[in-house]
């Protein structure tokens, strides 16, 4: 009888306490589309359960990225959603980000120019206004 109370006890903790364990654990992820073209120019990235890939790119070397590459990283932030990499994108006022792909099997770094993808990525909202001054009191 004891150790059956005992059982139940530490069952129910371990059950109890699951939700918090898997809620610590988990990572953001999403299933989303980048799709963008604009005269000869086309990309599209496709998220799908945290693996991000680049589907089309034309030209081939225009993004610094090739059709087929599974995107890891940017400048050092691991990518899993497609927001992962246009946040970085967008945020940075670098001319050349490392962005860290897996390209038949093999794990590269590249760098690619943020030029290419400035059309692609709106860019970060401008600083709100600094508040105006409070007035000065009159004598």
């Amino acid at each position: 009888m004891r150790k059956t109370l005992l059982s139940t006890l530490v069952l129910s903790f371990l059950l109890a306490s699951a939700p918090a364990l898997a809620a610590t654990t988990s990572t953001r992820t999403e299933t989303g589309r980048l799709e963008w073209r604009e005269g000869d120019h086309h990309l599209v990235v496709d998220a799908n359960q945290g693996i991000v890939r680049v589907t089309t790119t034309e030209p081939g070397t225009y993004f610094g990225v090739r059709a087929g590459d599974r995107i890891l990283s940017i400048d050092g932030k691991p990518v899993r959603t497609i927001a992962d990499l246009t946040d970085t994108l967008a945020a940075t006022h670098r001319t050349r980000l490392p962005m860290t792909v897996v390209r038949r099997g093999d794990q590269m770094s590249l760098d690619v120019t943020t030029a290419a993808w400035s059309k692609v990525v709106p860019a970060a909202p401008p600083a709100p206004p600094a508040p105006p001054a409070p007035p000065t009191p009159r004598s």
